[in-house]
């Protein structure tokens, strides 16, 4: 009680400092929610009112250094994590051009603005300049909470902010050389190798370390805690190089995004704290900055701080009207690209600090402490800007809703038929990135058990089975629904299940069984298929789903025709989407120009390739084309439906004997109205 009495202003405890931190998280949203101002302004507002320059309330300690630092390396991570990699690659002249328009306006307009009207030196004016046309996307958490990490606004705007601030840092590293006199070629030459050799050798080693430990370690804490530890090794050998933190941060994001789908459980953790804690608790740090009072106790500089913020703002919206226009944009891809590129935080801070530190051959310093405050004033004025302008934008895009195949399967059921503890993250991987992003339909986890009754071992497994399956599927923000059956026919219990959940189509594995392929339900897989009219999936994974890097895709004659060709070709795409892989359509010309126009309007962004297949018997001959970190896909059919083939009989031994090394995914598509035949033969799958 005496120590709680003898708490005194400002609070220099630590343990009461994280207190009021995470009840400022906590209430923040709340408030501003109230008052319609966005989450990110909340938070910087908050941060003003408590910190040293306010009420008074915290110091400005180590742990905001710590988590500050933590928090900007957090966003660009993130940023580098969800950029669609495929559209960047396909508008790669779009990309680097609005990069460099976003770097070239504000350094040279800023820059000589600098130096004529405000009558800085040159030095000074190169600094001004830098500051300008840096940025940072303080804004970015606002996109990932309306889901649109992946707009392309949203792409052209995360790899601008790269170009401009790696160019804007090599010429403050260029300014900083030359005051302190050294040479100016050797200086950039240097800058260029170092910055050539780190991009070479991330990318070089990170993906064979990333692959090695998700197909062994399948923990999602330790997956986690392997994340953040690559993430910041990289911003530290980056910073340690002279070319920034962010970089590295950024970098390792863009690495991780191939291997860290969207929807599995690693990305939800990822957010959640993200979200939780590192943000907050940077923009919170960013607000304690903030000195209102000082600055306008000089009259004299507020013309300054008015000039140099307006200026940065219009520069940077200037850039993003001249890319929409000179590459036909929208309205809205504009806006949003305004609203990404027109915050300033910590890097023009840091800048600035370096810029202090500098002093001219004449002895004096480079700046003073109007230039200080100005940026200080500007990091509230465009992260206030930046909010608003990309809330707005984010609101009209939601509104827009996704295509209309997107929403046909949102309401739709994926039953996932559980076999072992081995297989299940897997399967449940898999079910999660093959339903629509924002389909609000639960999964159904079911494990079947052979006349269990008097078995509690058995069925206690079962049920802890189902339970760990529920448990990847709610860290991934899904609902499963958890069922466990006992029958004497496990082909009846699960028939019935999928018409008890109305589920739409059934996901299930098989395993190797002597060495050849068998089914996770033996053989009566062939009953199953009669049984069952709607899409059944049947995929055996040699390594994580996550570490695979091509789908090949088998399309037998006449699929085009049949009534469930959209949905699994809907699935195949959700996959090379969210994985960040090619996808390569084996198939009839016809087929492909229906795959074309359907892959062409509504997944946009995935990278696909043709080759002519007139007959599926010829598949086998992809044996030494389809690699063990593959996944093989073919697309099968039930006897008396359009793209029926008797090959499809000998896919268990062709499998067996050829493609043993890779991921296998059996699809046997919806087929209504067909009276099938009662004998298992036109499966492929013979009962003993």
């Amino acid at each position: 009680m005496t120590s709680l009495l003898a708490l005194t202003l400002p609070i220099a405890n630590p343990t009461w400092i994280f207190f009021v931190v995470l009840l400022i998280i906590l209430l923040a949203p709340l408030l501003f929610e109230r008052l319609h101002i966005p989450q990110l302004v909340g938070m910087i507002l908050a941060g003003i009112a408590v910190g040293p320059h306010g009420l008074g309330l915290l110091t400005r300690d180590s742990s905001f250094e710590l988590f500050g630092q933590v928090g900007l390396y957090y966003i660009m991570f993130t940023a580098g994590l969800s950029m669609d990699t495929s559209a960047l690659k396909r508008n790669r002249f779009q990309v680097i051009t609005f990069g460099l328009l976003s770097f070239l306006l504000p350094f040279v307009i800023g820059g000589l603005v600098a130096y004529k009207l405000m009558h800085y030196s040159l030095a000074a004016s190169c600094l001004v300049a830098c500051i300008l046309s840096s940025h940072t996307l303080v804004a970015f958490p606002i996109v990932s909470r309306y889901g649109l990490t992946r707009y392309p606004g949203v792409t052209l705007a995360i790899v601008a902010t790269m170009i401009s601030l790696v160019l804007a840092l090599l010429g403050l590293a260029g300014l900083s050389g030359s005051l302190q006199g050294e040479e100016g070629w050797s200086l950039w030459l240097w800058l260029l190798v170092k910055c050539a050799l780190f991009v070479t050798g991330l990318f070089y080693v990170y993906p064979r370390l990333i692959r090695f430990f998700f197909r062994t370690f399948s923990d999602d804490v330790l997956q986690y805690i392997f994340v953040l530890v690559l993430v910041f090794l990289s911003a530290a050998v980056s910073q340690a190089l002279g070319l920034e933190g962010v970089l590295g941060a950024f970098l390792a994001g863009l690495i991780f995004g191939r291997y860290i789908p969207e929807a599995v459980p690693l990305m939800r953790h990822i957010d959640f704290v993200g979200n939780a804690l590192f943000i907050p608790y940077f923009l919170i740090g960013v607000g304690m900055l903030i000195n209102l009072p000082q600055m306008f106790a000089r009259p004299d500089s507020l013309l300054f701080i008015l000039i140099f913020v307006v200026l940065a703002l219009l520069t940077k919206a200037l850039a993003c009207l001249l890319a929409g226009r000179l590459f036909r944009l929208s309205y809205e891809v504009q806006t949003m690209m305004t609203g990404l590129t027109s915050g300033h935080a910590a890097g023009a801070l840091a800048m600035v600090m370096v810029g202090m530190q500098l002093t001219l051959p004449s002895g004096e310093p480079l700046v003073s402490d109007e230039l200080l405050n100005a940026v200080v004033m500007l990091i509230l004025c465009s992260c206030l800007f930046s909010a608003f302008v990309t809330t707005h934008a984010s609101k009209r895009i939601a509104k827009v809703g996704v295509s209309d195949e997107e929403k046909q399967g949102e309401e739709d059921k994926i039953l996932v038929a559980l076999r072992n503890p081995e297989t299940m993250p897997n399967l449940v991987s898999l079910a999660l990135m093959m339903r629509p992003h924002r389909s609000t339909a639960p999964l159904v986890g079911v494990k079947l058990v052979v006349d269990a009754t008097d078995n509690e071992r058995e069925l206690n497994a079962a049920r802890q089975l189902v339970k760990e399956a529920a448990s990847v599927a709610a860290s991934a923000g899904v609902n499963m629904k958890k069922v466990v059956r006992s029958g004497v026919n496990v082909i009846t219990a699960l028939t019935y299940t999928m018409k008890d959940f109305e589920a739409s189509e059934i996901l299930m594995g098989y395993h190797w069984q002597d060495g050849r392929m068998a089914s996770s339900l033996g053989s009566q897989i062939g009953d199953l298929l009669l049984r069952v009219p709607r899409q059944v999936s049947i995929v055996h994974f040699t390594r994580a789903v996550n570490t695979l890097r091509c789908i090949h895709v088998i399309v037998p004659r006449d699929a085009e025709l049949e009534v469930g060709f959209y949905r699994w070709l809907m699935h195949v795409s959700r996959l090379a989407r969210q994985m960040d892989c090619r996808i390569m359509f084996y198939c009839t010309p016809t087929a492909w120009e229906t795959i074309r126009e359907f892959c062409g309007q509504h997944y946009k962004t995935i990278r696909m390739s043709y080759v002519r297949f007139d007959r599926f018997s010829d598949f086998p001959t992809l044996a030494a084309t389809v690699h063990d970190d593959h996944l093989l896909v073919l697309v099968c059919a039930r006897e008396g439906s359009f793209s029926w083939q008797t090959e499809f009989q000998k896919i268990p031994a062709i499998i067996t004997r050829s493609f043993a090394h890779c991921s296998v995914m059996l699809i046997f598509p919806d087929q209504y109205g067909i009276e099938h035949p009662k004998s298992a033969f036109s499966t492929g799958f013979r009962p003993n």
